[in-house]
């Protein structure tokens, strides 16, 4: 039985990093328990279809070949537009009006290749965080990244942003004392200050302050200010059911650091970052969900955060769910 009894969340998931699709690139990724294709079209835009020919099956991401915006099977030659429609039969002048991929809608923010999940193929009803300091004057150019593919949920890893107690036992710092929550439509926004040592820096002692957006339940964008003003995006994105593919990175402001001397203090200060995530990881992969948790004062507002996530959850009938 699943440890999960939630499906897989509508929402917006990275499913690449821009710098792994090139023009004319063609990806294979498992994501939202079915196989998918990435592909860059020769305009530079990104397309994400469902992996399998509407023809005869064949994956579109073994073999299939990039022409022009559109993607040539490598089984029989047909060939679908980004947009999922059939555009040509090399061997038929007519074409069935049902041959079409299904498309996923698609954004590229920030250096990030997003897709929109939605399991009764609704279109989106919000946005991806934009981020206005990539690339901007004053921010290193690039994602210090990170990635991981753990045994847990996207649920269970926004609740964290609202679970205050576990700081302390998991990250070894004391309970922000200036924190807030809010849930707002699809987004949560939370803010939280406290101090933590960052052990890839001699321990030092760092006064933070983070203030994060979450929308939906498959990303966070967040202002991580101390010893170097950051911003980190982080995507969860579900392989399956109980599987999570995250994307962590990290953007720090050069505050008058030379380019050597930033890379390496970034480098430094987020590796720390991501070992504080990594601290997370054997609570994620051993627990189960309590629907009814017996909570005590002094807990982060989980309740309400459960009834924020709710809405991202569509039930199967009536209407038709991807598969």
């Amino acid at each position: 039985m699943s440890r999960f009894p939630f499906g897989i969340p509508f929402g917006w998931y990275p499913v690449a990093w821009s710098f792994e699709l090139e023009k004319g690139a063609v990806l294979r990724r498992h994501y939202f328990s079915r196989e998918l294709v990435l592909f860059r079209g020769e305009s530079g835009e990104a397309f994400v279809l469902d992996a399998y020919c509407p023809h005869l099956g064949a994956h579109l991401g073994v073999g299939g070949r990039v022409e022009g915006d559109t993607l040539r099977c490598p089984f029989h030659g047909w060939r679908c537009s980004g947009a999922g429609d059939c555009v040509e039969i090399p061997y038929a002048n007519r074409k069935p009006a049902s041959a079409r991929a299904l498309a996923h809608p698609v954004r590229e923010i920030a250096g990030f290749v997003w897709a929109w999940y939605h399991p009764k193929r609704e279109a989106p009803s919000f946005e991806p965080p934009e981020v206005p300091e990539w690339r901007a004057e004053g921010w290193t150019p690039d994602w210090t990244h990170y990635e991981w593919t753990i045994r847990t949920h996207p649920q269970e890893i926004a609740e964290n942003s609202v679970d205050w107690p576990h700081f302390h036992h998991i990250h070894h710092m004391e309970p922000p004392p200036d924190r807030a929550v809010r849930f707002e439509g699809h987004e949560i926004r939370w803010h939280a200050a406290t101090t933590k040592n960052v052990s890839t820096l001699g321990g030092a002692a760092d006064e933070i302050r983070v203030v994060g957006r979450n929308p939906g339940l498959g990303c966070s964008y967040v202002r991580y200010s101390g010893m170097l003003e950051t911003v980190i995006v982080m995507g969860m994105t579900p392989v399956d059911e109980e599987r999570v593919h995250m994307r962590f990175g990290v953007i720090g402001k050069q505050a008058g650091r030379s380019d050597a001397e930033m890379a390496g203090f970034q480098q430094a200060y987020a590796d720390d970052m991501a070992l504080a995530v990594e601290q997370d990881f054997p609570i994620w992969e051993n627990k189960v969900y309590r629907a009814a948790p017996r909570l005590c004062e002094g807990d982060g507002p989980v309740p309400e955060f459960r009834r924020w996530a709710a809405q991202f959850y569509v039930a199967d009938p009536p209407g038709e769910t991807l598969r």
